[in-house]
């Protein structure tokens, strides 16, 4: 079971559907991908319609049956013909996508390509076509930048559908009700700093403050380990030994680094279990949804 609890942060407690829009961040290899689909879970839990956005061609979701449960991913060039065709220009958007040039174009111009992809979460938001929106953003770097872009370009336009778009992407990204950003590392030494990092970046150049901190694949508690500080009545050389020195080592590594993000964030980190497999089953990610809705409802 979770090990957070007994961190001793008196912190703000994460609420799911405080924002329409969540968006999950991390450090690639961290599982913000796994996160977003436990969330998802969790939202549809509710009876609530839920919507997971990939940000990059190569995420991939276990294909659910679940009304209540949709996957899409942004590309800038469908974006953009979507765009087209929503302002009548529809002919236009046609020819872009049978000669394939609307990739290149909507890359062609520094910035744009991100702006089309908020721009595109800002008009599902606006819209009724989910109760939650979760987003599967680009690893640290790509998203620092994308959430820069908006301001950017508001600045270099003067007027016209670039700056208006810009400005009101802008406004979703002000108000906390309508967007969050939760983080999601692993306890370990280069992924905490990394997103501390990326944490303090947001917030200098935007103003985002995260709403929530999840930490991965943290290990499995075992009873007294902490306790366990003599092994010498195993043999060095057993198997047994060299399992419980690991197990020992790698849960103290842990809480220390897990202490050190819980400290940074200012947040209750949500700790989500290993899990020994290869590739998470839809049981996998129910287990570890129930896992993450417990702790939520004891830090209320």
């Amino acid at each position: 079971m979770p090990n957070s609890a007994n961190l001793g942060h008196k912190k703000k407690v994460f609420d799911l559907f405080a924002q329409k829009v969540l968006v999950v961040v991390g450090k690639g290899g961290t599982g913000r991908t796994t996160v977003a689909r436990v969330l998802a879970e969790l939202g549809t839990k509710t009876g609530r319609r839920v919507a997971v956005i990939a940000g990059t061609s190569g995420t991939h979701f276990l294909a659910k049956e679940d009304p209540l449960l949709s996957f899409s991913s942004l590309e800038p060039g469908q974006v953009l013909i979507s765009y087209l065709y929503e302002h009548g220009l529809g002919q236009l958007g046609k020819r872009l996508s049978s000669t394939g040039l609307a990739s290149i174009i909507s890359t062609a111009i520094p910035g744009i390509a991100d702006l089309l992809v908020l721009a595109k979460i800002k008009q599902m938001e606006r819209s009724d076509a989910a109760d939650l929106i979760i987003f599967d953003a680009p690893a640290s770097g790509h998203f620092l930048r994308l959430i820069a872009t908006p301001k950017g370009l508001a600045d270099i336009a003067a007027a016209g559908p670039l700056r208006k778009q810009s400005r009101e992407v802008l406004e979703m990204l002000d108000d906390p009700t309508r967007l969050g950003v939760a983080f999601v590392t692993i306890a370990e030494e280069t992924p905490v700093k990394e997103s501390i990092e990326t944490m303090k970046q947001l917030k200098k150049s935007s103003g985002i403050v995260p709403c929530a901190l999840f930490i991965n694949s943290v290990l499995p508690s075992i009873p007294g380990n902490e306790k366990v500080q003599d092994l010498s009545f195993l043999e060095s050389t057993s198997p047994y030994y060299q399992a419980a020195k690991y197990m020992r080592t790698r849960s103290q590594s842990q809480k220390h680094y897990e202490a050190m993000a819980a400290k940074a964030f200012g947040l209750k980190p949500i700790e989500v279990p290993l899990v020994p497999t290869v590739e998470l089953s839809e049981d996998d990610i129910t287990y570890l949804a129930d896992i993450v809705e417990l702790q939520i409802r004891s830090k209320k």
